[in-house]
């Protein structure tokens, strides 16, 4: 599937230029990308938009995945349509009649402005999400910032109608999500806006797949597959889904990558219809890009992982899972270490390392919210972890959020 250009329909909205398409990347017959879409479509409505792209980029090879949020607000060319929020991509291939409809537009809009070839495509609407967790048990997942957002009261009521609403809120900690919950935590916005909303997706997502894991669900799939394709819609045979079983069951958490595309690879603009979208910084998206698809000898997850010990000095006892789940999302290796002998009043970093080059010190401050007065130098070269944790009570889990660094952001047009 190649990038091309197709000239947009004379009724297209043209706001700004056309961009010229960028170079696919190259990628080795190992790698399988597959678009995971999430769409809001009731049979009540008239159009669909995919409110949640993101791309699953799976390395037989090496033995890893790396998922890439994609924000429906980014701004690109559609082919045949025209520049465009790419949640629109969608929509727009029903409209055009575009041959393979949805997916297929949305894998060139990706293909067109990333340059991600797409091989395979994974869609599910709200119900179909619902009950795919539900059908797992329900999943964990490690809530690091508490969210406060209005929530359907049941999910069987009417969502159109303001009563059948109720403000929720999910406090931190690790919370066993049924489907329901884990739709309207996947959704919620606060926090961070649609940023954090694409970070709590890819934690749902990983919890989803350690739950399949835990239930022993993998060597169910050819059984499951024919029961889900009522609920998720695919162009992935039985057979193509096989040729993941190996990996995913020997696949943990340092071997999943999560990146997005954020601030530091847009810039905010207001359309003349008014609308806030997002526009692409070529020059970091494409070093966004080329990183999520490096050759795993250059890749960095290939390398030797930097180990942090996390101990619990402090209740409650989940805050060991929350600072595990936010220092995985930096790229580090975690091991848990034993609960603290007494009560520790404030978190401590004990840095073993006994060279500064290339220190991860100042991410795993900012991380963990400490200043310097709070870091140890303990120089030890045979410490088997490079750095430990210890968690007090001052220990804040809602981790820095690196996308709302916009310092190095272009100045808006």
């Amino acid at each position: 599937m190649g990038a091309f250009s197709i000239t947009p329909l004379a009724g297209a909205t043209l706001v700004t230029p056309n961009p010229t398409a960028v170079s696919a990347v190259s990628v080795d017959t190992t790698v399988i990308n597959v678009l995971l879409i999430g769409t809001d479509y009731r049979p009540s409505d008239a159009t669909v938009r995919t409110d949640t792209l993101i791309v699953a980029s799976i390395n037989k090879a090496a033995g890893m995945v790396s998922l890439l949020s994609i924000p429906r607000d980014l701004f690109v060319y559609i082919p045949m349509w025209g520049m465009a929020r790419i949640n629109r991509a969608y929509d727009a291939a029903h409209v055009n009649a575009y041959p393979g409809g949805g997916p297929a537009l949305l894998e060139q809009t990706i293909l067109y402005n990333l340059g991600i070839p797409i091989h395979y495509y994974a869609l599910a609407n709200f119900d179909g999400f619902r009950q795919i967790v539900d059908t797992l048990g329900g999943i964990d997942v490690p809530v690091t910032c508490q969210v406060t957002e209005y929530k359907l009261i049941d999910p069987t009521f009417d969502e159109s109608v303001p009563a059948n609403y109720e403000l929720h809120t999910q406090p931190a900690g690790v919370a066993h999500m049924d489907g329901a919950l884990a739709l309207w935590y996947a959704r919620a916005r606060p926090v961070g806006g649609d940023f954090f909303r694409s970070y709590r997706q890819r934690q749902v997502l990983r919890a989803i797949y350690h739950r399949a894991q835990d239930a022993q669900i993998i060597p169910q799939i050819p059984a499951l597959y024919g029961d889900f394709r009522d609920v998720v819609e695919t162009d992935m045979s039985v057979w193509d889904i096989m040729q993941f079983v190996p990996l995913s069951t020997r696949l943990d958490e340092a071997q999943i990558r999560s990146l997005h595309i954020g601030p530091n690879q847009t810039t905010g603009w207001i359309t003349p219809a008014g609308e806030a979208v997002l526009l692409p910084r070529p020059e970091p998206l494409r070093a966004l890009v080329t990183d999520f698809l490096a050759d795993p000898a250059a890749n960095r997850l290939a390398r030797d992982l930097t180990w942090v010990e996390i101990v619990n000095g402090a209740p409650p006892v989940a805050n060991e899972y929350l600072a595990a789940e936010t220092l995985r999302g930096e790229g580090f290796g975690i091991t848990l270490g034993a609960p603290a002998a007494s009560p520790q009043a404030q978190t401590v970093l004990i840095d073993y390392t006994t060279s500064s080059k290339g220190s991860p010190i100042s991410r795993l401050q900012a991380a963990l919210h400490l200043d310097d007065a709070h870091v140890i130098a303990q120089p030890n070269a045979s410490s088997p972890v490079q750095f430990r944790v210890i968690l007090g009570a001052d220990y804040n889990s809602c981790p820095r959020l690196d996308w709302m660094d916009t310092s190095g952001a272009a100045p808006a047009p």
